[in-house]
């Protein structure tokens, strides 16, 4: 069968096919082997299957070991979005993907300014805390809400601080 060249891929053929066509493996020490074909916005391989786009990954799982259950996830063990090797996936709940998440250290919750939405800066919340005007007072200055000059204060906003 020939390789992946961005074309479209003809609408008979089966689910092995298609999936054979969209991939690549690729010697490496985990043993991936990568979706070459179309990806999500999370950099996880898609393509059309049944009427509607679907997660490479999950079509992998369903040609090797057939239906996934209702309620249930297809999980990565190597942790690579593109990798559609069966024997890297497994089934879990979301709740098993974020244990699993956490258990390899991969969740990255930002905080402070590198949050997206950080208005104030690690010495403006030295300055908020050494402060001792009123909460409504400093909230204007630092254009920020009354109740977020009380958990810097409080010590349960900017707790890395």
């Amino acid at each position: 069968m020939e390789r992946y060249t961005g074309k479209t891929v003809r609408n008979h053929w089966t689910l092995p096919q298609r999936l054979s066509f969209y991939t690549d493996v690729i010697p490496n020490e985990r043993g991936c082997i990568l979706w070459i074909g179309p990806v999500d916005g999370n950099g996880y391989g898609a393509v059309a299957w049944e009427g509607r786009s679907q997660g490479a990954h999950r079509l992998a799982w369903i040609d090797a070991n057939g239906p996934i259950p209702d309620g249930l996830d297809v999980l990565h063990k190597c942790d690579v979005p593109k990798c559609v090797n069966p024997d890297h996936l497994f089934l879990g709940t979301q709740a098993d993907n974020v244990a699993d998440m956490d258990a390899k250290g991969r969740r990255v919750t930002p905080h402070g300014v590198d949050h997206k939405r950080a208005k104030i800066t690690p010495a403006d919340v030295l300055a908020i805390r050494a402060d001792s005007r009123d909460v409504r007072t400093i909230a204007a200055e630092y254009a920020i809400g009354s109740s977020q000059v009380q958990r810097i204060r409080h010590r349960q906003s900017w707790k890395h601080l």
